[in-house]
């Protein structure tokens, strides 16, 4: 059977660069057995299939010391582009590090347990290659995810702690007038000497390359909280080093321009999502912490370009929010043309007596 001009276009596109975190919203799922579009090539989705047979279930654990440098130089990263009553956490006399036993802040935990594979097991954009589908679908789009703390068995600096990490479904999202995406959701469970600490669940999309054009999506949301910062190139570069994250598209601006066709430096997905949980542990109610974080991406931001995070306290049909037990705090993102980046909604509750 002869190849048609897109499909060789596709394959070369598809060694030339693989896996691009640009955040969209997550599509509705289907199952893997629907019928694929009409111009779908059936060997693709069956090769998609088997691979789906051949990962679903499986893990791998990670162990990692919840390093008080680590989670310190995250700290020195993130507090410039903060507001000044972001809260200050309890040092170490001597070195200045976050103390040991301080429970590690809301995200933290994506900068810990680093992959174990060396630059060439990575895909040639630099992003890990265990997580995708087999070409042509080699264009990632980073959808959102879950976020679950235990709130009375927080990471603590300093002590021994696993993630389990598995692909949890595979799934085929039809699009009228496009080749289909294939959906990735993973799990991820981090436990410490106590049990577990953390759940998360993060939406992956693959695609056959498109040059991806971002959307303005528009919005009315008032926040009762915000805050404006400028994201940089350094703040970048030191995330990507933090979370071991070789992503071309986060600090090599040539790459990135050239050879995925984006305006500039993208900012991370996860460094989005620690960024608005931040926001809130600025304008956190004494007495209450997180207990989850359910957001989704929606388009990308780029480094140099306003970005502003937003909150507003969702409240019941009188217009009062909680003022006992989980509360509920609507959080959002907007990039420099006003539209919505990302989205997500966060729970708190009262912190146990212990804590």
């Amino acid at each position: 059977m002869a190849l048609s001009r897109q499909t060789v276009a596709a394959a070369l596109r598809c060694k030339a660069f693989r896996r691009v975190p640009t955040a969209v919203a997550a599509p509705t799922q289907r199952p893997l057995s629907a019928s694929a579009t009409q111009d779908s090539n059936v060997d693709e989705l069956t090769s998609v299939s088997k691979w789906k047979s051949a990962t679903v279930g499986k893990k791998s654990v990670l162990w990692d010391r919840m390093d008080s440098r680590q989670v310190s130089l995250l700290d020195q990263t993130m507090r410039p582009h903060l507001p000044p009553t972001y809260p200050v956490h309890p040092r170490d006399s001597k070195v200045g590090d976050i103390a040991q036993g301080t429970p590690i802040v809301a995200a933290a935990h994506l900068v810990y347990f680093p992959s174990h594979a060396n630059e060439f097991q990575l895909s040639p954009d630099g992003y890990h290659a265990d997580e995708a589908p087999p070409d042509p679908f080699c264009q990632r789009v980073w959808a959102g995810g879950l976020i679950e703390f235990n709130v009375a068995n927080p990471l603590r600096v300093g002590e021994l702690a696993s993630q389990t990490k598995g692909i949890d479904d595979v799934s085929i999202k039809e699009r009228s007038g496009a080749d289909p995406l294939v959906l990735v959701k993973l799990a991820l469970e981090m436990h410490n000497q106590n049990g577990l600490s953390v759940t998360e669940y993060r939406n992956l999309a693959y695609m056959k390359p498109v040059d991806l054009q971002r959307k303005t999506v528009r919005h009315n949301r008032q926040p009762e909280f915000s805050h404006e910062l400028l994201p940089t190139e350094i703040m970048l570069f030191r995330y990507s080093a933090l979370s071991w994250n070789s992503h071309r598209i986060h600090y090599d601006a040539v790459y990135a321009r050239d050879t995925e066709h984006h305006p500039g430096l993208l900012v991370h997905g996860p460094l989005s999502c620690t960024l608005l949980l931040q926001l809130l542990q600025t304008h956190m109610p004494k007495g209450m912490t997180l207990k989850s974080f359910d957001y989704r991406a929606i388009s990308p931001m780029y480094c140099q370009k306003q970005l502003v995070l937003n909150g507003r306290w969702i409240r019941d049909a009188s217009g009062d929010k909680a003022s006992e037990g989980a509360q509920r705090c609507e959080l959002w993102a907007t990039n420099n043309d006003g539209g919505l980046s990302m989205k997500g909604v966060a729970t708190i509750v009262p912190l146990p007596d212990r804590q």
